[in-house]
């Protein structure tokens, strides 16, 4: 690179402030001017609301050969006595434009020289952060973008412009209306010209907003906020579709928001792809205001001649309501949800008419039948039986209607544990299987629609037993009682009977000598009778056992504590400051620095079991031994260093690249799964040095960047 020089450049930008920008958009095209100089213009959108602060001065643009070698920067400032903001167009007259919406956009136009180099060139521009609202994809508020050009060889020997979209898309979309756009472009060479959705790319972080000169690729992608979006489901809905041949984008968005959105333009000339322009952009979708004629109503009002109209469309409406539209038109409000009352029962034709403009109406119609009701709900409940799928619930209707007769029921059942069952039967058969409080729930429709309400809470004649402990532990000469706050309404019997104070109370003392197990039969107060075990461990102050897994662990890990002690419900580890819960059993340890846990678990005033489990704190450091890539492997099948693989028991961001020694990318990976078996597309590769660069970050938010040869052998 000679020389780097700039003419000039057009500008547009409002509100100014501190820290990072909330970016909405841009792209970055070329147009050649003979003699290896280009022309560059890089376009940025910003939010004017939330968008700090003005645009970058100078904006610096990388320029990069196919190595991600800095070949140079092209910088360019802006001008400030001129800006612009992006008018909002809206075809439909009868749509609003939505409030708060509002992006700014700038221009800088450069000229460099670029001499021809082997893989040719890339024109980088990086920013954060994109706007916090946006919904499809993962961490926006600390992800940046990256707007980018390819110059390939072919261009640059055939001094090519890049293709150039034709016009900016719409800042805001009304949800529920087409998108219908064109997103066609221009190429001065007659090229053949190919769109498609494409997935933005991420760029710079929070960390550091303005890189200047911007990153060495390659750009990861951002990530989709998956399910429900991806590539081909960008904003919900009717997803969007672009026309290949023509760049005319199609869709329907359903969910308001912000939404980040990429299209493509692949350029081809004699069937070889030499450019692609990327355009990242963000739809603002919202609600722009339709008028909507919608209102809830039953279909059948009994007992009653004053109705209530719930309208269901946006209050910044005019409303024209018809309450007798077929019988006296004159009948009318223009209140949001009215109540009007009928001068008698019968049959009503309602109408209202939404307007948002006097040219912009929606209209709707009801029919209501407002008579009397003279049913009345009734029931019973029974318990028949109890089994071992618990106890039957038989209900049996009495309601009544002595004109219309009652012709449809429905019951709802709800109870202890998030129970629910329902049944349209006249007398339906439920089964419950815990204790506690019942609500029984009946909607008994007479003839003519109208309806009743019963509700009847009933208590489920089941023995409690939640509060029974399958498991308790005491020492040896220690008692314990088996059933603190058991129902003494129920009759109780305790087997085996020996060591127990009583084996006929609800809530006896044990004190066993060895380990036993308790069976109690709890009957009494309806059909069921219950079995139910409990476990009696005798035990001594060793028994308590405690581990950490894993027990090695680098700074900024975690490491899973247990302790195992049958019976045991009270826990205490200490130290706690590095623990998630100190008093549960089983806590996250997070120390910074090699620590001895120490738990303990109270049996009895005389009796504490006590253990130790240690966990030691190793130093992270983000290279080798820790992070490891071959030198050299060799593919032959011997099953020994067959693949290139990167090691690393620390790394959570992974990224490795190969390359020949005419800089053409072989193998690209991204876990640490991925391996090269030393082939390209299918075919063997000579065995030789390679080149490579990978990108590692390390827990504790270390990144180790390095760059090397590794040789192939066979």
């Amino acid at each position: 690179m000679n020389r780097l020089c700039y003419l000039f450049f057009f500008f547009f930008a409002l509100q100014t402030s501190l820290f990072a920008t909330h970016i909405v958009g841009g792209e970055l095209t070329y147009k050649c001017l003979g003699n290896n100089r280009y022309e560059i213009t890089l376009t940025v959108f910003r939010d004017c609301y939330t968008g700090v602060p003005w645009f970058d001065s100078p904006a610096s643009i990388g320029i990069y050969d196919s190595s991600w070698k800095l070949k140079g920067e092209l910088k360019i400032p802006y001008d400030a006595t001129s800006n612009d903001t992006l008018p909002i167009i809206l075809n439909d007259p009868c749509l609003s434009v939505p409030p708060d919406v509002c992006a700014h956009g700038t221009r800088y136009k450069g000229i460099v020289e670029l001499p021809f180099v082997a893989g040719g060139y890339s024109l980088v521009y990086q920013r954060c952060c994109r706007n916090q609202l946006i919904r499809n994809i993962i961490r926006p508020l600390r992800t940046g973008i990256t707007i980018i050009t390819n110059i390939s060889e072919q261009a640059l020997l055939g001094c090519n412009n890049s293709a150039t979209f034709n016009q900016w898309p719409p800042v805001a979309i009304c949800i529920h209306q087409p998108i219908d756009f064109d997103h066609s472009a221009t190429d001065p060479d007659g090229d053949s010209l190919v769109y498609r959705l494409c997935t933005p790319l991420q760029g710079a972080d929070s960390l550091a907003p303005i890189p200047q000169p911007p990153l060495p690729g390659p750009y990861l992608e951002v990530e989709w906020r998956d399910p429900p979006y991806n590539l081909s489901n960008v904003l919900g809905g009717d997803p969007l579709t672009i026309d290949p041949v023509t760049g005319f984008l199609t869709g329907v968005p359903n969910l308001i928001g912000n939404f980040v959105v990429g299209v493509c333009v692949d350029e081809y000339r004699d069937g070889s792809l030499i450019s692609t322009t990327r355009r990242d952009f963000q739809y603002n979708v919202s609600d722009c205001g339709q008028p909507i004629a919608a209102f809830f109503v039953p279909e059948v009002v009994c007992d009653t001649l004053g109705v209530r109209f719930l309208n269901q469309g946006l209050q910044t409406h005019g409303y024209q309501w018809f309450f007798d539209l077929d019988g006296n038109p004159n009948l009318t409000s223009s209140a949001y949800s009215p109540t009007w009352v009928y001068p008698d029962t019968g049959l009503y034709t309602v109408m209202l008419i939404a307007e948002s403009k006097p040219t912009c109406r929606d209209t709707t119609v009801k029919t209501i039948y407002l008579t009397n009701g003279y049913v009345e709900a009734g029931l019973d409940v029974g318990y028949p039986d109890c089994d071992e799928t618990g106890l039957y619930v038989q209900v049996t209707d009495l309601s009544t209607d002595t004109l219309y007769g009652v012709t449809a029921w429905r019951w709802t059942l709800s109870g202890p544990g998030g129970f629910s069952a329902q049944s349209m039967e006249q007398n339906p058969l439920f089964t419950v299987e815990k204790s506690g409080t019942y609500t029984l729930s009946l909607v008994a429709t007479s003839g003519n629609g109208c309806t009743s309400t019963l509700v009847l809470p009933f208590v489920a004649p089941i023995p409690p037993t939640d509060m029974l402990p399958p498991n308790l532990l005491i020492c040896p000469g220690d008692s314990v009682p088996l059933f603190p706050g058991a129902d003494v309404s129920y009759n109780y019997s305790w087997m085996p009977e020996t060591a127990l104070s009583d084996a006929a109370a609800p809530n006896p003392l044990a004190f066993p000598n060895a380990t036993t197990n308790y069976t109690v039969t709890i009957s009494g107060n309806g059909p069921c009778l219950v079995e139910k075990n409990v476990l009696v461990t005798v035990t001594d102050p060793g028994v308590l056992q405690a581990s950490a897994s894993p027990d090695t662990i680098f700074q900024g890990e975690s490491s899973q504590l247990n302790a195992v002690a049958s019976g045991a419900f009270q826990y205490s580890w200490q130290p706690s400051g590095s623990l998630s819960n100190p008093n549960i059993q089983n806590p996250i340890a997070t120390p910074s620095v090699t620590t001895d846990y120490v738990v303990t678990v109270p049996v009895s005033a005389s009796c504490v079991l006590r253990d130790t489990v240690r966990v030691v704190v190793r130093s992270i450091v983000c290279d080798e031994p820790y992070v490891f890539f071959p030198t050299g492997f060799s593919p032959n099948g011997d099953n020994q260093n067959d693949a290139l693989k990167l090691e690393s028991s620390i790394a959570t961001e992974v990224y490795w690249v190969i390359f020949n020694r005419w800089g053409e990318k072989l193998f690209e990976a991204s876990s640490l799964d991925d391996a090269w078996d030393g082939s390209f597309r299918g075919k063997p590769q000579p065995a030789e040095t390679y080149g490579y660069y990978l990108r590692v970050g390390c827990i504790g938010g270390e990144v180790l960047e390095k760059k090397g040869n590794v040789t192939l052998l066979r």
